[in-house]
């Protein structure tokens, strides 16, 4: 089978006439193919007799035909009647002078020869290749390659009228060999061609072409304009040599890159980078100290052990001139203002403040930064707030310390050790930047809430500064002064439009909110506001009274007792209260929790039995290891208290403690627990104004507890006149406002013994 285009008049007609009347066609060669005319000297004898099988018209008057040959025929008489020529034809025997072995040797030479020429021409198909190599009938094979291969038309018409089978292969094999010989040529000529372009020679020739190229396009222009300007802001700059000679190495290199290229943006992100980082820009420090100390007082109420030891740092900075002083790390409870303090000392500096969040941070690329070899890579958090600050001595505040976390991409916490560690930060390496930077001058700030979480040897390098949390009368003081101001402002009001009552303040605290910090106060004083607005753009639009509010004029709102719960609802809180009367086995316990102190009345009770120890109260595993304790100190010491030596065999101890719902831990209600079960197994009352908090151990000594602050303003708000503490605790009730300590006897023990001559009554 062949296909073949056709476009002639004549043989458009002839075509037509074949197909109407399902005749065959002759296809012979034109002579002379110069020559527009067709006639018979022009046509030449032999060619082959083929049936039209398929036929298409294309655009241009083309029709493309696929016809398979039937024989291979001579011209007897040619009849030019017609428009198109009508032939009286005589089919061509061949000779088939070969013998089997002849004709399989004959077809292995043409398969050879036409692999080799396949070979250099590298063009066909797999499936052409194939269906060739694979042809087992020499004739069928012989068309097959003659149809493929590329000798010329006269050479294949010449192959065409051999009548002898041997000679047309012959002359076949001659043909293609010679075929392949001149492509051999070829590739060796275009090799020697090639190796004498050198590489030097080659990334000229191809340089040139890039510069015309790029000059075209505008883009030349543009990327030496750009590495000029990297050249002067590196003079400009005021750079450490290390630093410029690093980047000006940088910067050859780029003039080098086309600037359509990918890493010619990697490569000029990275010099832009480096050369814009605070390598010489300070911020002038404020090293007044009166003015400092009254910049903090005024934006914060309280915090005088933070306060203090900030004017200390000024002080230093003052005698030294150098901020290289140890890191501190500001460690209490959520909403007790450890973020804005950083704020403020930032501001009474007058240094740049840049806040770095930590919590949850897994990765140690983020505070050394990635290599710029990767995609999307950047620099690490640290040397990133530097360069947002366009300061080398800012303030960073590292956030939420105490939540680092750590996987198969590093430890942070690790990678923040140089970052805190004076003596080596000097010359912090980013692995993005890569070349040191000294942040000795940068004042780091941590926050954290809870300090055992904190890595030993990353809590080596902190300075360590407990806010405690804030008093009834600090949150009183931090309401009136600080947060409603702040909100009035926030919602576009003024005292004009909406007043707080002292006392209402005060049942907010106390009824609304139990909290260590001031942020759930703030919330609810934010919300006092809109409501407010909303009951002000009422009161205009309808010309109506308020009810139920007390309203000085047209348009303000007081808040008071009375009202309040029409802007806040129901208390969330009851107020903790003593118990009327005095009880045996119920004792006042103090307690920490994250809200602040609290009081926790553990009940026991004794029931005939077999001396089973039964503790309720969703408690977690120190406490109720505490009640083991307590119940074997007590069991060893029997005689001592009178109590019966077999009270563990014939009872069942019951041991209590109130709102199970709240999970509860720690072993601070040792001797809490001891004292109620004296009580009920000697049958004495316990003085309901006690309250006591402490640890006890098997011989009955009582250790240190946490939390005192907290446990004592839970204690002062439920009304108790007397608090048995450690000893060991004296060094913190020392620190602990007057005015939280009036009318409240603390009684330091060292013992169960005198806890108990304390609490129980005769």
């Amino acid at each position: 089978d062949f296909f073949l285009d056709i476009s002639r008049k004549k043989s458009l007609l002839a075509l037509e006439y074949a197909l109407e009347n399902e005749t065959n066609i002759f296809f012979s060669l034109q002579i002379n193919s110069d020559k527009e005319f067709i006639d018979e000297s022009n046509i030449s004898q032999i060619g082959v007799i083929a049936k039209v099988n398929h036929h298409i018209s294309m655009i241009s008057n083309v029709t493309r035909l696929t016809a398979q040959v039937i024989d291979v025929a001579k011209i007897e008489e040619v009849t030019t009647k017609n428009p198109f020529f009508i032939v009286k034809l005589s089919v061509l025997q061949e000779n088939m002078d070969i013998s089997d072995i002849e004709e399989e040797a004959f077809l292995e030479s043409l398969k050879e020869v036409f692999g080799e020429y396949a070979k250099f021409k590298g063009n066909f198909m797999p499936d052409i290749l194939m269906n060739i190599l694979s042809t087992d009938n020499i004739n069928k094979a012989l068309n097959k390659i003659l149809t493929n291969v590329d000798i010329g038309f006269k050479e294949k018409q010449k192959i065409l009228e051999e009548i002898s089978m041997k000679k047309k292969i012959e002359e076949a094999l001659n043909k293609i060999s010679y075929k392949v010989e001149i492509l051999k040529i070829e590739n060796e000529i275009l090799k020697k061609a090639r190796v004498k372009i050198d590489k030097t020679q080659r990334e000229y020739f191809l340089k040139e072409h890039l510069k015309v190229i790029q000059e075209e396009l505008g883009e030349r222009v543009n990327s030496i304009s750009e590495i000029e300007e990297y050249r002067n802001n590196l003079n400009f700059k005021i750079i450490p040599e290390y630093a410029k000679n690093k980047i000006e190495k940088e910067i050859n290199r780029l003039s080098k890159i086309p600037n359509s290229s990918a890493e010619y943006t990697v490569s000029s992100d990275y010099i832009n980078f480096a050369i814009n980082l605070p390598w010489g820009e300070k911020s002038i420090v404020n090293d007044n100290i009166e003015d400092i100390e009254e910049i903090l007082n005024k934006e914060h109420f309280g915090l005088e052990k933070v306060k203090e030891r900030i004017i200390e740092h000024i002080a230093v900075i003052q005698n030294t001139k150098n901020v290289n002083t140890s890191i501190i790390c500001l460690l209490g409870p959520p909403g007790v203002g450890k973020t804005s303090i950083a704020k403020s000392i930032a501001n009474a500096l007058n240094i740049k403040y840049n806040r770095i969040s930590l919590g949850g941070l897994r990765d140690e690329a983020e505070i050394r930064g990635h290599r710029k070899t990767y995609i999307g890579a950047m620099a690490g958090r640290i040397i990133k707030s530097i360069n947002d600050t366009k300061t080398n001595n800012p303030l960073i505040l590292l956030d939420e310390i105490d939540k680092l976390s750590s996987d198969f991409r590093g430890d942070p916490s690790a990678a923040l050790l140089e970052v805190l560690d004076k003596e080596q930060n000097k010359e912090f390496k980013d692995n993005y930047l890569e070349i040191p930077f000294d942040i000795s001058n940068v004042l780091f700030i941590c926050t954290a809430n809870d300090i055992s979480k904190i890595p030993l040897a990353l809590k080596d390098r902190l300075e360590t500064i407990y806010l405690s949390s804030y008093t009834t009368e600090e949150k009183e003081n931090i309401a009136s002064k600080f947060l409603i101001p702040k909100q009035l402002k926030k919602h576009n009001l003024t005292t004009k439009h909406l007043r707080f009552n002292k006392s209402a303040i005060r049942i907010i605290i106390d009824e609304y909110t139990r909290e260590t910090g001031v942020r759930e106060l703030e919330r609810l004083i934010a919300s006092i506001c809109r409501k407010s607005i909303k009951k002000i753009i009422t009161f205009k639009k309808n010309q109506m009274t308020l009810e139920k509010i007390e309203v000085n004029n047209i348009e303000q709102i007081t808040i008071t007792n009375s009202n309040i719960k029409e802007f806040l609802g129901a208390s969330k809180f009851k107020p903790d209260k003593l118990d009327k009367k005095d009880n045996i086995g119920v004792v006042c316990g103090l307690a920490w929790t994250s809200l602040g102190g609290t009081t926790l009345e553990i009940e026991v009770t004794t029931m005939k039995g077999g001396g089973k120890v039964i503790i309720t109260g969703n408690v977690g595993k120190v406490m109720n290891e505490s009640a083991q304790a307590a119940i074997s100190y007590i069991r060893s010491n029997y005689k001592k208290y009178n109590i019966s030596e077999d009270f563990y065999q014939k009872y069942d101890i019951h041991i209590h403690i109130p709102e199970g719902a709240i999970p509860k831990d720690g072993p601070s209600a040792g001797i809490t627990i001891v004292t109620a079960l004296v009580s009920v197994l000697t049958n004495k009352k316990v003085d309901r104004k006690v309250a006591m908090t402490g640890e006890v151990t098997l011989r009955g000594n009582v250790l240190a507890i946490g939390g005192l602050k907290e446990k004592v303003l839970a204690a002062k708000r439920v009304g108790v006149k007397k608090v048995i503490i450690p000893l060991e605790n004296k060094v913190d009730l020392d620190e602990i406002p007057s005015y939280v300590k009036d009318g409240i006897q603390f009684i330091m023990v060292t013992n169960v013994k005198e806890v108990l001559e304390q609490a129980l009554l005769n």
